[in-house]
């Protein structure tokens, strides 16, 4: 049988095979949007702020590539302190010493340098340290008269006496040397009396001086006010 005889019945009309039928073409929608990419974030409206997906219970994000994670705690486990360093308090305790905002009180001069300034007596040079020691206490108790109550009184008695002894030491010094020129003009003496006298008088009167200035320095140092009566007044309350 040919091809045309296939294609017409017995009456001759053509047949043709069957054809399916087209779909009808979906409703128009809008624009269709691409197919996410993986590793690919869309672009986010402007002001829109992305948020991040929850997670689930007992999942980490993995960590980029080069960090090590962070070790995970369990709930309710607190991290063990660091001991303090040697000499800092522990965070939450005060330190020691005084309280915030006090400080200890002021030591008040109490006269105790025009004292002290005698003990220049002890400079091992003959007369030289006996001599410095009276002026010193002369210039220093002179100067502290105006810090006024124990410590102007222990200033001037200083003085005075520092004057007094200043004063002594130079007679009997210069009454060394003109006895001794006097009775050594004619013929030189062959003992050390009388002429050594004076040097006698004034070595005595040092060590009183040295034992006088440590009582004023232990007076002053305690708060109270040392008197010399027999020291010449030459500063007057």
């Amino acid at each position: 049988m040919s091809d045309e005889q296939r294609d017409t019945d017995s009456s001759g009309t053509p047949v043709h095979p069957a054809v399916p039928p087209v779909p009808p073409a979906p409703p128009a929608q809008g624009p269709v949007p691409p197919a996410p990419v993986y590793g690919y974030a869309p672009p986010q409206a402007p002001g829109y702020a992305q948020q991040p997906a929850p997670l689930s219970p007992g999942y980490a994000p993995p960590a980029a590539p080069g960090h090590a994670p962070a070790p995970q705690q369990p709930a309710g486990y607190a991290p063990p302190q660091t001991p303090p360093s040697p000499g800092y308090p522990a965070p939450g305790y005060p330190a020691q010493g005084y309280p915030a905002g006090t400080y200890p009180a002021a030591v008040p001069p109490r006269g105790l340098l025009p004292w002290a300034l005698g003990l220049l007596i002890l400079v091992p040079f003959p007369f030289v340290g006996g001599f410095a020691s009276g002026i010193a206490m002369a210039v220093s108790g002179g100067s502290s008269r105006r810090f006024g109550g124990v410590a102007g009184e222990n200033a001037r008695a200083a003085a005075n006496w520092g004057l007094t002894y200043l004063l002594v030491s130079t007679v009997l010094l210069i009454s060394h040397f003109v006895i001794l020129f006097s009775l050594t003009a004619d013929s030189p003496s062959s003992g050390f009396y009388p002429i050594g006298i004076p040097i006698t008088i004034y070595f005595a009167l040092s060590v009183f001086h040295v034992v006088l200035v440590i009582m004023g320095m232990v007076k002053a140092s305690s708060g109270k006010v040392m008197r010399v009566p027999f020291a010449i007044p030459y500063l007057r309350a």
